[in-house]
């Protein structure tokens, strides 16, 4: 039973070099972008034509529909083989290409209004170019909901490394036209238009990436309508994505809401919750969404051989990987909140006060972060034994809370607190998680428990006092050599490097001296990634 634990963290740690990859260039992307178009009202008007396509995709595509279909496929799979897997998974293509165009047609008919209700912007003319911005992105709908259909094949077979990296074709595609917006020169409102378009070509290209692996396995999709109503798999599918669908919309609602709150503060709110949930994601997406990719196979296939218990442990050896990976980050990145965005942002139109704006929303965010990777690693454990609506009536607490907290408080916290609110509903669902899956699965750790807290805080305790040394010398450093311009930056983001890795041996040391799970792969990883270098130069 060990193995199978220290196999699903070993690949846990291949997806986070390639999904680590992929938020590298993520980051890029909104650098470019940041630099390119500011944190104004045109940058507003981007983000919420944006988001649109991204409520929809997460309504349907990567949200409820990964979280029904990884396990309905898995199980189907292992039980009646590779013929009627594929034949679920052409059925989902077909009925996911029929769903998301229709509701594509009528959101095009629909633009100018969703926009309004969405952004909360008074400005017509903002508006206006956010509905515009919106009709050209719109199709990313079919695309990334066709892709995630692919991606759930490929993880149920264990084929994890091609989705993890997918992300970072997008960012290279948009990149590529960041380029272009600026040879182009100083029409801010044309560039976004061209910045948009290179968006969708981005959208395609993700999608093409993971169809271009099935194919190398042997796997042929192709769209498929009949039967789809009388398939067990397809309806299976449809049971669990009802309660994940209404969770995951309390969840959207959240964030339309949150958007109309930041647009009713005027130009630059929206940009600034953008850019610093951009470097929140970073370890969000390293970490949790890999853990949660392999939990979710993981724990799927415990499920289809009837092992309850094993579910327990294989969530156990997740849950104690997140706390340690997602409790350091936050830590480090609130302490280093205002040195990271300054090295990340501050360039062209972003000056100094946005860069103060945004690292406030950042250190709002990352309370949150744990929170948020134990919900992903908690709730596929129900959506694999059929429970979908314990993730549900988390979800919706946990989107109430925020709702009301943010409601009672933006006016008076502005951004900053936007952001809190996020984190104080990640941390109710998680709450509420924890509860249910002790009572569904039984504990997680049969021993051991008291050792690894107390562990774990003495370790977050050092390295935040370890941050905290290392932000007093950049700081002192800054008085040297300003955080501006490429000699400054070059500067800022060694320092920050030597800053991270100090912290992190010094974390890790702690963590290995009290035997927390996994402290002992994490700190043998830098010398196995140097020898493995050296190897390749040999």
């Amino acid at each position: 039973m060990a193995d199978s634990g220290e196999r699903d963290l070993k690949a846990s740690g291949r997806i986070s070099v390639a999904i680590f990859g992929s938020r590298l260039l993520g980051l890029a992307r909104e650098m470019v972008f940041a630099a390119l178009f500011g944190a104004g009202a045109v940058a507003d008007a981007f983000l919420v034509a944006f988001r649109i396509p991204n409520l929809l995709r997460d309504l349907l595509a990567e949200g409820a529909l990964s979280a029904a279909f990884v396990p309905t496929f898995t199980a189907t799979l292992k039980q009646q083989g590779e013929e009627a897997a594929a034949r679920l998974g052409n059925l989902m293509f077909g009925g996911m290409l029929v769903l998301t165009g229709a509701l594509t047609g009528l959101a095009l008919v629909l633009t100018e209004p969703l926009v309004a209700v969405i952004s909360g912007f008074s400005d017509p003319s903002k508006v206006a170019l956010a509905a515009k911005l919106t009709r050209v992105m719109l199709p990313l709908l079919c695309t990334v909901s066709l892709a995630a259909v692919w991606m759930g094949m490929l993880n149920a077979q264990r084929r994890f490394v091609v989705p993890a990296l997918a992300p970072a074709m997008f960012n290279l595609v948009s990149l590529s036209a960041g380029a272009g917006v600026w040879l182009m020169g100083e029409d801010i409102r044309l560039g976004v238009m061209v910045w948009s378009g290179g968006t969708m070509l981005a959208g395609l290209t993700q999608a093409g990436m993971q169809l271009v692996a099935l194919w190398r396995l042997g796997q042929r999709p192709t769209p498929m309508l009949r039967g789809i109503t009388s398939n067990a798999g397809v309806r299976r599918v449809l049971r669990l994505m009802g309660p994940a669908v209404v969770g995951v919309a309390a969840v959207q609602l959240n964030v339309i809401i949150n958007t109309r709150f930041s647009g009713l503060l005027g130009d630059g709110p929206v940009a600034q919750l953008s850019y610093a949930f951009r470097l929140f994601f970073l370890p969000l997406g390293v970490f949790g969404v890999a853990l949660a990719t392999v939990t979710t196979t993981s724990v799927s296939e415990a499920a289809a051989d009837g092992e309850g218990s094993e579910i327990a442990r294989r969530a156990g050896d997740s849950s104690a990987a997140a706390w340690m990976l997602a409790g350091a980050s936050a830590v480090g990145l609130w302490v280093l909140a205002e040195p990271v965005c300054s090295l990340v942002y501050q360039m062209g139109e972003t000056g100094p006060a946005e860069v103060a704006a945004i690292a406030a929303c950042l250190q709002s965010y990352v309370i949150g972060l744990a929170p948020y990777s134990l919900v992903k690693v908690l709730a596929p454990s129900f959506y694999a034994v059929d429970k979908p609506r314990v993730p549900l009536l988390a979800s919706a607490t946990g989107v109430l809370v925020n709702i009301v907290f943010n409601a009672l408080t933006f006016r008076e916290l502005g951004a900053p607190g936007i952001a809190l609110g996020t984190a104080l509903g990640a941390t109710t669902n998680v709450v509420i998680l924890r509860i249910a899956f002790h009572r569904s699965f039984g504990p997680m750790f049969t021993s051991g428990a008291g050792r690894r807290v107390t562990g774990l805080l003495v370790g977050l305790v050092i390295l935040g006092a370890a941050s905290w040394g290392g932000r007093w010398a950049l700081l002192e450093l800054q008085a040297w050599v300003p955080w501006s311009g490429l000699v400054g930056k070059a500067a800022l983001g060694s320092a920050l490097m030597v800053v991270i890795a100090v912290a992190f041996l010094i974390y890790t040391a702690v963590l290995r001296g009290f035997g927390y799970p996994g402290a002992e792969m994490l700190w043998r990883m830098p010398a196995g990634l140097w020898r493995r270098i050296a190897r390749r130069r040999g």
